[in-house]
This record gives structure tokens, sequence and C-alpha cells, in this order.
């Protein structure tokens, strides 16, 4: 079983269907594995009082979790898209007689919330693999959570290197963008393009956040914002000459997904480099990482890259190469059945 945060219905299917929207790891994994999935749009449609209750008082994600732990004995291993499902599962497995075999994503386990359900409730017993997409996840999560390192395993996140591909439209060299919204630095980004001779777009938004994001003050003429849904942004990135990711300083592989997938465009992109945004581009080969909050250093790097348009086509180039030998989906879903086949393994053994 798939526990996945989000909602994964037939109306998404269409869109991916017709191209309008990228294919969904949740989709090809449960493909590859025949795997059933639950998700928010279950949530709402159960009566289960405690299923109800959890999501009232903790949440969609831990009632996802509730919703699998119910059906336990149907089941012989879970898959857990992140932290904020497979923790609560892993809590509630712990009184079960029934052992299903689990592997859980974890975006950032950095907060003190999630650290305690490792150092006071003692879950790490019940998640037989632990995936993480950055160094400092993995090593937070042997050295100071204790997990054993052959449970823990980095793995390269992903884009959909067939939805997001170059084109054959032309590119706009005075136009740089800017997307994503967690954990977004768009202050820095103003500053950094106040008066350069650019025109910059920022598609501020998320598919997974559904409240909006706006500017904090007003915007130089040169700068637009607003939210762009997955194809009209695939657009937009076909248009830039170059990409920005700004970031505020954090633990968190922040911005990964926007990353590749504008990599997977054959972009060159520039990135905050924040203490867990350190595994995806390589320095001057196939992006430019900058300080976080540091609007001098985005902008020496932003000029560079407008007087020097044959360079981040190079970077371009090799950014899309990076994604079709490590980071395309397909890639990743067969590294998902692998590991979870792996782990299930090692589950039966004990």
């Amino acid at each position: 079983m798939i526990l996945a945060a989000g909602r994964f219905g037939p109306d998404l299917k269409q869109q991916i269907a017709q191209g309008r929207e990228p294919r969904l790891d949740v989709f090809r994994l449960a493909e590859a594995l025949e795997a059933d999935v639950l998700d928010f749009n279950d949530v709402e449609r159960s009566s289960h009082p405690l299923v109800r209750l959890t999501a009232r008082t903790a949440g969609k994600s831990a009632a996802v979790a509730t919703l699998g732990f119910l059906a336990r004995e149907r089941y012989d291993s879970y898959f857990t898209t992140g932290e904020d499902i497979g923790l609560p599962l892993a809590a509630l497995l712990k009184v079960a007689r029934a052992r299903p075999s689990h592997t859980m994503i974890a975006h950032t386990l950095f907060p003190a919330k999630k650290t305690a359900f490792f150092r006071l409730g003692h879950v790490g017993s019940h998640i037989d693999r632990l995936l993480v997409y950055s160094t400092s996840e993995e090593r937070f999560a042997t050295q100071k959570l204790g997990l054993p390192s052959e449970t823990v395993q980095r793995i390269a996140y992903h884009a959909d290197d067939q939805f997001f591909r170059p084109d054959s439209r032309a590119v706009e060299p005075d136009l740089v963008c800017a997307a994503g919204q967690l954990l977004r630095d768009y202050d820095c980004l103003v500053n950094a393009v106040r008066g350069v001779n650019v025109r910059v777009q920022i598609a501020a938004g998320s598919p997974w956040i559904d409240a909006g994001l706006n500017p904090t003050s007003e915007l130089p003429p040169n700068v637009t914002w607003g939210k762009l849904n997955r194809y009209d942004l695939r657009e937009l990135y076909a248009r830039s000459a170059f990409c920005v990711v700004p970031i505020r300083q954090n633990h968190y592989q922040t911005g990964i997904a926007t990353i590749l997938e504008m990599m997977s465009m054959g972009k060159c992109v520039v990135a905050s480099k924040t203490h867990g945004q350190t595994d995806t581009i390589v320095d001057g080969e196939t992006g430019i990482y900058v300080p976080p909050g540091d609007p001098r250093a985005l902008r020496a790097a932003i000029e560079r890259l407008l007087e020097r348009p044959e360079e981040a086509a190079r970077m371009g180039q090799a950014a899309r190469h990076y994604i079709e030998a490590k980071a395309g989906l397909d890639l990743f879903v067969n590294r998902l059945v692998d590991t979870i086949k792996t782990g299930h393994a090692a589950h039966q053994r004990r």
C-alpha cells in the first residue's frame, strides 16, 4: 500500500494523459508494484470516527496514516511518501500485532517535533528503509538520530524528463525566471535585479501549497509576479535564458523539485547553497551556487550569465544530461521499487 500526501484522483490522471501535467511518481510506483493508494481524498470520504477525529486534531497526513493502519491486516508492505505520514504510521505500528514492512521518504527530520518520534517514541524500529534526498539529512538520521546506516539510503530526487524537456521555442535572452514557494527568498532576488537590464518573471506558488505568496514590497518595473500551472510554467522555463531559485537558509533540500524541473528543461540554474541544498548542482558545470541571502552575489551571477549566454547554454545542456543519467522519473521509480523490495526482504528475515 502507498500512503500519499495529496490528491491523486482520476482528474489528475486525465490531465497527465492530456499532457497538461507531468507524470507523477505515485502513479508510476503504484503501477510498478500493483499497489493500492490512499490519499487525502480517501480521508475525506472516510466515515470512520478515528480517521475523522485524527483529521480534525492532527491533520490529513496523520489521518492517511490512520487509514493505512486500519487496513494493516490486508497488506504486507507500506510505502509512505513523507514523514508527515510515515512517522505517525510507524508509531501506530508499534502497538500492532500485524507487522508489514515500511519504507518511508523523509524530506526533513531536523524539526524537534519530528525528532521526538525517534528519541521519545523509538519509531525507528518500524521503519525498514528511510530514504533521504540530501547528505545533511543522511548524516542527521545516522549520527544524530542513531538509525542504522544500512536502513538509511540517500537517493536523487527526480523530474519528469518527458514532460520537462527542451523544445524548439526561441529563448528570450533578457528573460530570467524564478519559481516555487517554500522558503523562497524573493526579496533577495528582487534586490539583486533592481536596475539590471533584465526581465525577471517570478512564478511564486506550489501545486502542494494552497495558500498564495505575495510580494512583500512594491516590485521594480523589470520584475513581474504571478502563480502559474505546470503547463504554463514549462513554457516559461522554455523561453527563459536561465533560471534562479533563491532560498532562505535551512537544513531541508528546499527547492529541489523546481531546480530539477528547470535542469530537465536544459536550463542553467542559479540557486542558493543552503545547508540542505548541496547535492544536485555541480557549481560551474550544471549550474551556479550562490550564498543564501546575498543579493550582491546573486546579482553578480545573473550579470555573468547575461553577459555570457554561451556559458548558460553549456551548463544547461550539462544539466539536462544529469537529469537523463541520474534524476529522471523512471530511474527514480525503479530505485524505489528496488529499495521497497530490499527492505521488505530484510523485514521478513527478522
